[in-house]
């Protein structure tokens, strides 16, 4: 078998493991930002740049893992005669201004600006006191990752987030597409995700997620923790009746979701995002559905819109993911203890990106992580337990200057 993969070879670790497993080739291809006034002439456009790696009709496959390659994927896949996704519902629900604008969120989401990126910090900072409150969050319109996320909780702290936001956007921009900075109202309650499918219609969410720890009084929105366990469609009634709503609302479907949701003070569900592609880069969909569930999150994907799909759980427990980034910008220093520690906790698939001596990013300008580790637990109590001790013992070091 022969898939095509749309990003980079160092991102899809975990795909590569799967694949391997499974005697399956893996050609990778990292095509460019689709010209919004172009959109006549995109499958064109990608079919002969594709044709650079090979015949097109040679691939039994095309995925991608990535939000801002989820339209090319499947324009791809519309001229290899794959089962594809509305390219509509794809172009929203990675677009955030279009996601935002859509009629099926509204009234789901938090008050918000958007602002082009030639507007100036004074003239920015007019608009955000005329239309919404602090705290407010400020992310690029072409983001993920949490890349560039920032809350802001007074007036003379908004020129340095305006202006790290418009940074992240250019760094993207080659990547992503052009952007504008969204201004949004901050949400003062916890964040939750759910991981699942949409199967001829039918929305199953299939994981509950809780980011820890709680950002109460950060900047920045970089989680470090995720616990996990299987959905419990009967405590989930308000979540799943939002996804059905959202999904069914911009025309989704045969398709994974990754939802993120926050509450307000008062206990409103809010919408943060809803993304068509399995979470993590794959890998954290794929190992905590399986520590989890027992379910298989590939095999799946790989099924949608070919054959039957079994989505019944196998086992139920609870899963951790832990993604390290460093505190500072640096040079790497202890990236060997940290795995260790890790495996010596119990971790049963660690994900390495990066090494000793190399240098990155701290949040929020980092749009990738050191490493990611996944550890089976018993009971989403045991997983907070663990990562309290994660959190303690296994921190990544960095140094100013390269040693």
């Amino acid at each position: 078998m022969n898939v095509l993969v749309l990003g980079r070879e160092e991102d899809s670790l975990d795909y590569l493991r799967h694949c391997g497993d499974r005697e399956t080739d893996v050609t990778f291809f990292e095509p460019p930002a689709l010209p919004p006034g172009e959109r006549a002439r995109w499958q064109d456009k990608l079919t002969s740049l594709v044709t650079e790696k090979g015949d097109l009709a040679g691939f039994d496959d095309i995925v991608s893992f990535r939000d801002g390659y989820q339209v090319h994927t499947d324009l791809l896949r519309v001229a290899r005669g794959l089962p594809a996704r509305d390219i509509d519902a794809l172009n929203c629900l990675t677009d955030k201004s279009l996601f935002k604008a859509h009629p099926a969120l509204r009234g789901h989401i938090a008050r918000h600006i958007e602002l082009p990126l030639s507007t100036s910090v004074p003239d920015a900072l007019a608009e955000t006191l005329r239309s919404l409150r602090f705290p407010v969050v400020l992310k690029p319109s072409n983001g993920f990752y949490s890349a560039g996320v920032v809350r802001v909780d007074r007036e003379e702290d908004f020129r340095k987030a305006f202006v790290s936001v418009k940074r992240v956007c250019g760094l993207l921009l080659e990547s992503r597409g052009p952007s504008q900075v969204i201004v949004e109202e901050y949400l003062d309650g916890d964040e939750i995700m759910a991981d699942g499918f949409v199967v001829d219609g039918e929305v199953v969410p299939l994981l509950f997620h809780r980011k820890l720890p709680k950002l109460t009084g950060l900047p920045t929105f970089h989680e470090t923790g995720c616990v996990s366990e299987p959905f419990d469609r009967a405590k989930g009634t308000e979540i799943t009746a939002l996804l059905e709503h959202v999904v069914r609302g911009v025309g989704l479907d045969n398709s994974p979701f990754n939802a993120e949701f926050r509450y307000d003070a008062d206990g409103g569900l809010h919408v943060l995002e809803i993304a068509p592609r399995l979470s993590g880069g794959g890998a954290s969909v794929r190992n905590l559905l399986r520590i989890c569930t027992g379910l298989d999150a590939y095999d799946i994907h790989r099924k949608l819109g070919r054959e039957h799909v079994d989505l019944e759980p196998v086992h139920s427990r609870a899963g951790l993911e832990y993604d390290f980034c460093a505190a500072k910008n640096g040079y790497l220093t202890n990236v060997d203890d940290v795995v260790a520690r890790c495996a010596e906790y119990g971790a049963e698939t660690i994900l390495r990106y990066r090494e000793n001596g190399q240098f990155v990013f701290a949040p929020p300008l980092n749009v990738e992580t050191v490493l990611t580790a996944y550890f089976p637990c018993e009971s989403a109590a045991d997983a907070e337990r663990l990562l309290e001790r994660v959190q303690r013992d296994c921190v990544i070091e960095t140094v100013p200057e390269r040693t």
